[in-house]
């Protein structure tokens, strides 16, 4: 395993260990939209570079391009609620 895939495998299991916390602390937060949509985003935002970072390593693995289609499909193709 490559220096750099540790160095991302830590940080995936830091925002693991943080999205508990933070969700719990979203659960609570008292109705203030504008702090709330803050949180959300933040979340949002961190959760989307950890997936992006382990599936451009993926892709490079496989020696293939990211099918930015197949991770974030437009939101009229989703079925379901999401994960």
């Amino acid at each position: 395993m490559h220096e750099r895939d540790r160095k991302l495998l830590a940080g995936m299991a830091r925002i693991n260990a943080e999205l508990g916390n933070v969700t719990l602390a979203l659960l609570s937060t008292q109705p203030d939209d504008a702090e709330y949509a803050a949180s959300l985003r933040q979340v949002g935002t961190d959760l989307i570079r950890v997936g992006i970072a382990l599936t451009s390593r993926a892709a490079e693995l496989d020696g293939k391009l990211i099918d930015l289609d197949a991770i974030m499909p437009a939101p009229a193709a989703q079925e379901g609620d999401p994960p």
